[in-house]
Protein backbone atom coordinates (compact mmCIF):
# COMPACT_ATOMS: atom_id res chain seq x y z
CA UNK A 1 0.00 0.00 0.00
CA UNK A 2 1.70 3.57 -1.04
CA UNK A 3 2.29 6.13 1.83
CA UNK A 4 -0.10 8.71 2.49
CA UNK A 5 0.93 12.42 3.32
CA UNK A 6 -0.41 14.76 5.60
CA UNK A 7 -2.02 17.99 4.46
CA UNK A 8 -4.84 20.75 6.32
CA UNK A 9 -7.78 20.97 4.05
CA UNK A 10 -11.12 22.94 3.84
CA UNK A 11 -14.38 21.93 2.47
CA UNK A 12 -16.26 24.70 3.34
CA UNK A 13 -16.13 28.54 4.49
CA UNK A 14 -16.20 29.59 7.80
CA UNK A 15 -13.90 30.06 11.21
CA UNK A 16 -10.48 28.76 10.59
CA UNK A 17 -10.28 26.41 13.71
CA UNK A 18 -13.95 25.01 12.59
CA UNK A 19 -13.54 23.85 8.92
CA UNK A 20 -9.87 23.20 8.58
CA UNK A 21 -9.23 19.59 8.92
CA UNK A 22 -6.11 17.52 8.67
CA UNK A 23 -6.32 15.07 6.25
CA UNK A 24 -3.50 12.30 4.35
CA UNK A 25 -3.63 12.26 0.82
CA UNK A 26 -1.15 10.23 -1.76
CA UNK A 27 1.72 12.21 -3.39
CA UNK A 28 0.23 14.42 -6.60
CA UNK A 29 0.36 13.49 -9.95
CA UNK A 30 2.91 15.26 -11.84
CA UNK A 31 2.31 16.89 -15.56
CA UNK A 32 5.42 16.93 -17.95
CA UNK A 33 5.79 20.82 -17.06
CA UNK A 34 5.85 20.83 -13.30
CA UNK A 35 8.17 19.97 -10.13
CA UNK A 36 7.23 18.57 -6.83
CA UNK A 37 8.34 20.51 -3.62
CA UNK A 38 8.21 18.47 -0.21
CA UNK A 39 7.45 21.51 2.18
CA UNK A 40 10.04 22.44 5.04
CA UNK A 41 7.89 25.26 6.60
CA UNK A 42 5.32 27.22 5.67
CA UNK A 43 4.03 30.40 7.89
CA UNK A 44 0.41 31.79 8.97
CA UNK A 45 -0.13 35.13 7.19
CA UNK A 46 -3.30 37.00 7.70
CA UNK A 47 -4.32 36.50 3.91
CA UNK A 48 -4.11 33.02 4.45
CA UNK A 49 -7.12 32.98 6.60
CA UNK A 50 -9.41 35.71 4.86
CA UNK A 51 -10.21 32.78 1.74
CA UNK A 52 -11.21 30.10 4.82
CA UNK A 53 -13.88 33.12 5.81
CA UNK A 54 -15.29 33.00 2.17
CA UNK A 55 -14.14 35.80 1.10
CA UNK A 56 -13.39 34.82 -1.96
CA UNK A 57 -15.87 32.48 -2.33
CA UNK A 58 -15.99 33.50 -5.73
CA UNK A 59 -13.09 32.28 -7.02
CA UNK A 60 -12.04 29.43 -4.51
CA UNK A 61 -12.79 25.59 -5.64
CA UNK A 62 -13.69 23.33 -2.74
CA UNK A 63 -12.39 21.84 -1.29
CA UNK A 64 -8.97 23.86 -0.66
CA UNK A 65 -5.61 23.55 0.85
CA UNK A 66 -4.97 27.12 2.60
CA UNK A 67 -1.07 28.78 2.35
CA UNK A 68 0.41 31.04 -0.06
CA UNK A 69 3.93 30.71 0.71
CA UNK A 70 6.69 28.88 2.26
CA UNK A 71 9.85 26.59 1.13
CA UNK A 72 10.75 23.08 0.27
CA UNK A 73 13.13 20.57 -1.60
CA UNK A 74 12.33 19.67 -4.47
CA UNK A 75 11.61 15.71 -5.30
CA UNK A 76 11.19 13.27 -7.90
CA UNK A 77 8.13 11.85 -8.66
CA UNK A 78 8.41 9.39 -5.95
CA UNK A 79 9.25 11.43 -3.39
CA UNK A 80 12.96 11.53 -3.12
CA UNK A 81 15.04 14.33 -2.61
CA UNK A 82 16.87 16.14 -5.10
CA UNK A 83 18.40 18.39 -2.59
CA UNK A 84 17.49 21.45 -4.56
CA UNK A 85 15.58 23.71 -2.89
CA UNK A 86 12.66 26.18 -4.26
CA UNK A 87 9.58 28.66 -2.72
CA UNK A 88 6.32 27.07 -2.37
CA UNK A 89 4.95 30.25 -4.86
CA UNK A 90 2.55 30.22 -7.20
CA UNK A 91 1.53 26.27 -6.64
CA UNK A 92 -1.23 24.80 -4.67
CA UNK A 93 -1.67 25.54 -1.09
CA UNK A 94 1.68 25.32 1.25
CA UNK A 95 -0.01 23.87 4.33
CA UNK A 96 0.74 20.06 3.12
CA UNK A 97 3.61 17.99 2.55
CA UNK A 98 4.27 18.18 -1.06
CA UNK A 99 2.71 20.71 -3.51
CA UNK A 100 3.29 21.28 -7.73
CA UNK A 101 4.88 23.42 -9.08
CA UNK A 102 5.17 24.83 -12.82
CA UNK A 103 8.67 25.11 -14.38
CA UNK A 104 8.35 28.00 -15.79
CA UNK A 105 7.76 30.04 -12.46
CA UNK A 106 9.97 28.44 -9.92
CA UNK A 107 11.76 30.51 -7.71
CA UNK A 108 15.36 28.80 -6.71
CA UNK A 109 16.60 29.37 -3.56
CA UNK A 110 20.46 30.42 -3.52
CA UNK A 111 22.55 28.52 -1.11
CA UNK A 112 23.15 31.18 1.41
CA UNK A 113 18.98 32.18 2.04
CA UNK A 114 17.95 30.37 5.07
CA UNK A 115 14.74 28.40 5.15
CA UNK A 116 13.31 31.11 7.77
CA UNK A 117 13.53 33.55 5.61
CA UNK A 118 13.15 32.25 2.32
CA UNK A 119 9.82 30.98 4.07
CA UNK A 120 8.20 34.50 4.14
CA UNK A 121 9.42 36.10 1.26
CA UNK A 122 7.05 36.52 -0.86
CA UNK A 123 3.87 38.00 0.62
CA UNK A 124 5.15 40.84 2.25
CA UNK A 125 8.44 41.53 1.45
CA UNK A 126 7.56 40.80 -2.79
CA UNK A 127 4.20 43.34 -1.54
CA UNK A 128 6.39 45.68 -0.11
CA UNK A 129 8.94 45.94 -2.77
CA UNK A 130 6.49 45.88 -5.76
CA UNK A 131 4.55 48.65 -4.61
CA UNK A 132 7.64 50.95 -3.46
CA UNK A 133 9.51 50.12 -6.76
CA UNK A 134 6.54 49.98 -9.50
CA UNK A 135 3.26 51.01 -8.02
CA UNK A 136 4.13 54.33 -6.47
CA UNK A 137 6.02 57.13 -8.19
CA UNK A 138 7.96 58.05 -4.98
CA UNK A 139 11.61 59.48 -5.07
CA UNK A 140 14.45 60.38 -2.49
CA UNK A 141 12.99 62.51 0.21
CA UNK A 142 9.13 62.21 -0.42
CA UNK A 143 7.04 61.29 2.42
CA UNK A 144 4.96 58.19 2.42
CA UNK A 145 2.48 57.38 5.41
CA UNK A 146 1.38 53.83 6.45
CA UNK A 147 -1.00 52.68 8.81
CA UNK A 148 -1.12 49.99 10.67
CA UNK A 149 1.57 50.11 12.80
CA UNK A 150 1.94 47.34 14.91
CA UNK A 151 1.60 44.72 11.62
CA UNK A 152 4.72 42.58 9.97
CA UNK A 153 4.50 44.67 7.15
CA UNK A 154 5.37 47.66 8.57
CA UNK A 155 8.25 46.81 9.98
CA UNK A 156 9.69 45.76 6.26
CA UNK A 157 8.04 48.90 4.73
CA UNK A 158 10.41 50.83 6.87
CA UNK A 159 13.62 48.80 6.25
CA UNK A 160 12.69 48.83 2.25
CA UNK A 161 11.83 52.85 1.79
CA UNK A 162 14.92 53.52 4.02
CA UNK A 163 16.67 51.94 1.53
CA UNK A 164 15.13 54.05 -1.17
CA UNK A 165 15.02 57.22 0.84
CA UNK A 166 11.55 57.89 1.05
CA UNK A 167 10.49 59.24 4.37
CA UNK A 168 8.22 56.86 5.88
CA UNK A 169 5.61 57.81 8.54
CA UNK A 170 3.58 55.22 10.27
CA UNK A 171 0.47 55.74 12.40
CA UNK A 172 0.30 53.34 15.32
CA UNK A 173 -2.97 52.52 18.12
CA UNK A 174 0.16 50.66 20.26
CA UNK A 175 3.26 52.92 21.16
CA UNK A 176 4.93 49.91 22.05
CA UNK A 177 6.01 49.15 18.37
CA UNK A 178 7.11 52.91 18.37
CA UNK A 179 10.95 52.03 19.08
CA UNK A 180 10.44 48.87 16.82
CA UNK A 181 9.62 50.87 13.85
CA UNK A 182 12.26 53.50 14.29
CA UNK A 183 14.71 50.73 14.55
CA UNK A 184 14.09 49.60 11.35
CA UNK A 185 13.71 52.84 9.62
CA UNK A 186 10.45 54.68 10.37
CA UNK A 187 10.81 58.63 9.56
CA UNK A 188 8.09 59.16 12.38
CA UNK A 189 5.76 57.29 14.37
CA UNK A 190 2.55 58.84 15.57
CA UNK A 191 -0.45 57.52 17.28
CA UNK A 192 -3.41 57.34 15.45
CA UNK A 193 -5.30 59.49 18.09
CA UNK A 194 -3.28 62.52 17.04
CA UNK A 195 -3.83 61.84 13.03
CA UNK A 196 -7.48 62.24 14.17
CA UNK A 197 -7.25 66.03 15.39
CA UNK A 198 -4.00 66.97 12.96
CA UNK A 199 -3.26 66.15 9.63
CA UNK A 200 1.06 65.35 8.76
CA UNK A 201 1.49 68.88 7.57
CA UNK A 202 0.33 70.49 11.00
CA UNK A 203 2.65 68.18 12.51
CA UNK A 204 5.90 67.95 10.30
CA UNK A 205 4.78 71.19 7.94
CA UNK A 206 5.03 68.76 5.26
CA UNK A 207 2.62 66.41 3.21
CA UNK A 208 2.94 62.90 2.53
CA UNK A 209 3.22 62.12 -1.21
CA UNK A 210 1.30 58.76 -1.14
CA UNK A 211 -0.29 57.24 1.26
CA UNK A 212 -0.98 53.50 2.12
CA UNK A 213 -3.81 52.49 4.06
CA UNK A 214 -3.72 49.22 5.90
CA UNK A 215 -7.02 49.47 8.31
CA UNK A 216 -9.69 50.60 6.22
CA UNK A 217 -12.87 52.87 7.66
CA UNK A 218 -11.85 56.15 9.36
CA UNK A 219 -8.35 55.33 9.72
CA UNK A 220 -8.00 55.17 6.30
CA UNK A 221 -9.60 58.44 5.47
CA UNK A 222 -7.31 60.13 7.98
CA UNK A 223 -4.48 58.48 6.64
CA UNK A 224 -5.69 59.94 3.06
CA UNK A 225 -6.22 63.49 4.99
CA UNK A 226 -2.57 63.98 5.13
CA UNK A 227 -1.70 63.62 1.65
CA UNK A 228 -1.17 66.44 -0.63
CA UNK A 229 -3.52 67.23 -3.43
CA UNK A 230 -2.93 64.99 -6.45
CA UNK A 231 -0.89 62.52 -4.46
CA UNK A 232 -1.78 58.52 -4.07
CA UNK A 233 -3.75 56.40 -1.83
CA UNK A 234 -3.26 52.88 -2.02
CA UNK A 235 -5.92 50.14 0.32
CA UNK A 236 -3.73 47.53 1.13
CA UNK A 237 -5.46 45.48 3.43
CA UNK A 238 -8.69 46.29 5.95
CA UNK A 239 -7.76 45.30 9.63
CA UNK A 240 -10.54 46.78 10.74
CA UNK A 241 -13.15 45.00 8.71
CA UNK A 242 -14.72 48.38 7.36
CA UNK A 243 -14.20 49.69 3.63
CA UNK A 244 -12.73 53.82 3.39
CA UNK A 245 -15.04 56.06 1.95
CA UNK A 246 -13.65 56.29 -1.62
CA UNK A 247 -15.84 58.75 -3.04
CA UNK A 248 -14.34 61.48 -0.45
CA UNK A 249 -11.07 60.47 -0.95
CA UNK A 250 -10.83 60.38 -4.85
CA UNK A 251 -12.93 63.42 -5.01
CA UNK A 252 -13.14 65.46 -1.80
CA UNK A 253 -9.11 65.19 -1.47
CA UNK A 254 -8.54 64.62 -4.74
CA UNK A 255 -5.84 61.64 -4.49
CA UNK A 256 -5.73 58.94 -7.31
CA UNK A 257 -6.64 55.76 -5.38
CA UNK A 258 -5.89 51.80 -6.19
CA UNK A 259 -6.40 48.95 -4.49
CA UNK A 260 -3.19 46.62 -4.51
CA UNK A 261 -3.32 42.45 -4.96
CA UNK A 262 0.00 40.84 -5.04
CA UNK A 263 -1.69 38.52 -6.76
CA UNK A 264 -2.96 40.57 -9.87
CA UNK A 265 0.34 41.76 -9.94
CA UNK A 266 1.77 38.25 -10.29
CA UNK A 267 -0.44 37.79 -13.32
CA UNK A 268 0.68 40.70 -15.46
CA UNK A 269 4.34 40.61 -14.49
CA UNK A 270 6.58 39.05 -16.77
CA UNK A 271 8.23 35.73 -16.45
CA UNK A 272 11.69 38.18 -15.89
CA UNK A 273 10.13 40.47 -13.66
CA UNK A 274 8.95 37.60 -11.94
CA UNK A 275 12.53 35.91 -11.19
CA UNK A 276 13.79 39.82 -10.67
CA UNK A 277 11.78 40.56 -7.73
CA UNK A 278 13.00 37.46 -5.91
CA UNK A 279 16.64 37.70 -6.82
CA UNK A 280 16.58 41.74 -5.63
CA UNK A 281 14.55 40.35 -2.17
CA UNK A 282 17.72 37.56 -1.84
CA UNK A 283 20.27 40.48 -2.28
CA UNK A 284 18.72 42.25 0.02
CA UNK A 285 18.63 39.58 3.11
CA UNK A 286 22.01 38.45 2.02
CA UNK A 287 23.42 41.90 2.74
CA UNK A 288 21.62 42.15 5.81
CA UNK A 289 19.28 45.09 4.65
CA UNK A 290 16.11 42.95 4.88
CA UNK A 291 15.58 41.47 7.90
CA UNK A 292 12.44 38.92 8.50
CA UNK A 293 11.69 38.43 11.89
CA UNK A 294 12.45 34.61 13.04
CA UNK A 295 9.33 32.28 13.62
CA UNK A 296 7.12 32.75 16.79
CA UNK A 297 6.47 28.98 16.85
CA UNK A 298 7.04 25.72 14.18
CA UNK A 299 4.03 23.47 14.31
CA UNK A 300 3.49 20.30 12.44
CA UNK A 301 0.39 20.24 10.62
CA UNK A 302 -1.41 17.84 13.10
CA UNK A 303 -0.99 20.83 15.93
CA UNK A 304 -2.99 23.03 13.52
CA UNK A 305 -5.36 24.31 16.06
CA UNK A 306 -2.63 25.05 18.64
CA UNK A 307 -0.84 26.85 15.58
CA UNK A 308 -4.30 29.10 14.51
CA UNK A 309 -5.00 29.66 18.02
CA UNK A 310 -1.27 30.92 18.52
CA UNK A 311 -1.37 32.76 14.96
CA UNK A 312 -4.60 34.79 16.39
CA UNK A 313 -2.70 36.14 19.44
CA UNK A 314 -2.19 39.84 18.93
CA UNK A 315 0.71 40.16 21.07
CA UNK A 316 2.60 37.13 19.27
CA UNK A 317 6.64 38.55 17.91
CA UNK A 318 6.72 36.96 14.17
CA UNK A 319 5.01 34.44 12.14
CA UNK A 320 3.88 30.84 13.10
CA UNK A 321 5.30 28.46 11.17
CA UNK A 322 3.77 24.94 10.03
CA UNK A 323 6.60 22.15 8.98
CA UNK A 324 4.82 18.45 7.99
CA UNK A 325 5.97 16.51 10.69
Amino acid sequence: MSPTFPRLCFHHFGCPEQVIALEHTDLPRLQSDQLLLQMRYAPINPSDLIPIHGQYAHRIALPQVPGYEGVGVVTDPRGQSTGRRALAVMGDGSWQTFITLDRDRVIWLPDDIDDVSAAQIYINPLTCWVILTQWLPLAAGDILLINGGGSAISLLFCQLAALRGVKLAVVVRNTAHRQALLNAGAWRVFEESLLRQYDLRQLTGHAARAAIDCVGGESGLNTARSVGAGGDFVALGLLGNQQVDWQHIAHQLQLHTSLFHLRKWNAQATSAQWQAAFQQLFHLVRRGQLELRPPAAIYPLRHYKLALQHAADGKTQGKVFFTPE
